[in-house]
C-alpha cells in the first residue's frame, strides 16, 4: 500500500513538472530562450516527458526567471502609477480651464453674479467699501469709481 502511494505521488509530481514546463515554454518569448527555438523545446518536452521538462527548466529557460509566477507590472493603463498621475493632473487642468472659462464668460456678460465667490468690494453690491462720497444704491454704474469690477458695460 505504501509503495502505491509513493508511485502515484511521483507520477503526479512528474506530470506537474511536465505541464508546468510546457506552459512556461509556450509563454516565454522566443528571443529570450537559450539553446533551441520555441518549437524545438516544446518537441523535447513532449517527446522526452520528464527528461525534456527537466532540460527545459535547467538549460532552456531564460536566466533570471526564478520567479516567473510574479505578475508582470503595468499590464493595463490603470495599473501604471505614472499614467494615473498624468490622468489626475489632466483632470485638474481641465477643471481649472473650465473654471477660468466660466469666470471669463461672467466678466463678458457683466451680470454681476459671482457664482458663490465673494465679489469685489464696491458700490451697488452691498459690500463695505463703497465710494467715498457715500452710498451708491440705486445707481446702475459709477463712472468715478476705479475699482476692478467697474469696467463693465451697463446692465439692461
Amino acid at each position: 500500500m505504501g509503495r502505491a502511494i509513493l508511485i502515484i505521488g511521483a507520477a503526479a509530481l512528474a506530470v506537474g513538472v511536465i505541464v508546468y514546463s510546457l506552459i512556461e515554454c509556450a509563454r516565454t518569448d522566443s528571443a529570450a530562450m537559450r539553446g533551441l527555438r520555441k518549437g524545438g523545446w516544446i518537441a523535447v518536452i513532449v517527446l522526452l516527458p520528464l527528461l525534456g521538462a527537466l532540460l527545459w527548466l535547467f538549460l532552456g529557460r531564460p536566466r533570471g526567471t526564478a520567479d516567473s509566477s510574479a505578475p508582470a507590472r503595468g499590464k493595463g493603463p490603470d495599473d501604471d502609477p505614472q499614467f494615473l498621475r498624468n490622468l489626475e493632473e489632466r483632470r485638474r487642468q481641465q477643471e481649472q480651464a473650465e473654471k477660468l472659462r466660466r469666470w471669463e464668460e461672467e466678466l463678458r456678460r457683466g451680470d454681476g453674479s459671482t457664482g458663490g465667490r465673494p465679489g469685489p468690494a464696491g458700490p451697488g453690491n452691498g459690500s463695505p467699501g463703497g465710494s467715498p462720497g457715500g452710498s451708491s444704491a440705486g445707481r446702475a454704474d459709477d463712472a468715478s469709481d476705479d475699482s476692478p469690477g467697474k469696467n463693465r458695460p451697463p446692465r439692461d
